[in-house]
């Protein structure tokens, strides 16, 4: 008698909460939000930031950032734009700090194909999220950890980006026939708006890595040598090369004099800059003759007018 009470106690219970489930309403789905937005990609020469609209889709308390990010990342639609961002870059999560914005990616973003990508792609970013009223500074995480710029220190947090072009001619000096003496060559290149110093400082060095452009004139720096960084400090700026620099050199003392002359006039026609500092896998660089321990004066009397 006591089992039959319990069973039907149990089934009363079971009945109970089924009719109150039947009785709560239904969960309202979040609602759908579509919004239009504008991302920023390179121009087909890489030179500036061109916009394109799109019209994206998420739910209510989903994350607006992110979900602009990923189509950021997603590629242009349109054939006359150019991403810089690799397209297998996962975004993890974004956070708000007041008016300031952190976004957090994976590894991939941080594989530029070179100085120009890098900044454009650095730009597209704050450029896209910076578009909103409520974001006035980007701050991107790789990994969770700060993006490093070519200074070798965090980007930190970045203001919203102009868009205009910042055409600039460079003076690049190349090794003339006879290896005495280093002759300038000008360069016209687009440097994207926005660009550090230090940016603009690793383009000019590309620049000179990737040879002459008029007869005559011969390169000084090893084919194969990648800057690892160019930090600046007052009139100082330092160069740090990877080991081509020195494995792939021709050698010489000729040879050797035309890579350093090469290298500290250029980049002291930038305003500032005095003094250059050379090091190769952190150390001070040694092609075969000189070991550079102290930062290189320019010397106007290597240069052939």
């Amino acid at each position: 008698m006591r089992k039959i009470i319990l069973l039907l106690l149990l089934l009363f219970i079971t009945a109970s909460v089924l009719a109150a489930c039947l009785r709560r309403p239904a969960e309202t789905p979040p609602r759908e939000i579509k919004e239009t937005v504008v991302l920023f990609y390179g121009d087909q020469g890489n030179e500036q930031l061109l916009s394109e609209e799109r019209v994206i889709s998420y739910r209510e308390g989903e994350d607006r950032y992110s979900v602009v990010l990923t189509e950021l990342i997603a590629g242009p639609q349109s054939g006359n734009l150019r991403a810089n961002i690799s397209p297998q870059t996962r975004v993890y999560g974004t956070i708000r700090q007041g008016d300031a914005l952190i976004a957090n990616v994976s590894k991939e973003f941080a594989q530029f194909s070179g100085s120009v990508a890098e900044v454009l792609a650095v730009l597209s970013v704050v450029s896209t999220l910076t578009q909103f009223e409520d974001v006035r500074l980007v701050k991107i995480l790789v990994e969770g950890e700060e993006l490093i710029g070519p200074s070798g220190q965090p980007r930190g947090f970045m203001p919203i980006a102009k868009q205009e072009q910042a055409p600039e001619t460079l003076t690049l000096y190349f090794a003339n026939s006879q290896a005495t003496a280093v002759s300038p060559e000008k360069r016209k290149v687009t440097l994207p708006a926005g660009s550090s110093l230090e940016d603009r400082l690793k383009i000019t060095l590309e620049e000179l890595i990737r040879g002459p452009q008029i007869a005559g004139l011969f390169r000084t720096i090893p084919e194969g040598v990648r800057i690892l960084l160019v930090a600046v400090e007052k009139n100082i700026v330092t160069v740090n090369f990877s080991r081509e620099m020195e494995t792939n050199h021709p050698g010489g003392a000729a040879g050797e004099s035309m890579t350093i002359n090469s290298i500290v006039n250029t980049l002291t026609e930038f305003e500032g800059i005095d003094l250059v500092a050379m090091t190769v896998e952190g150390e001070p660089m040694s092609i075969e003759h000189m070991i550079l321990d102290a930062p290189v004066r320019r010397n106007e009397a290597m240069i052939e007018r």
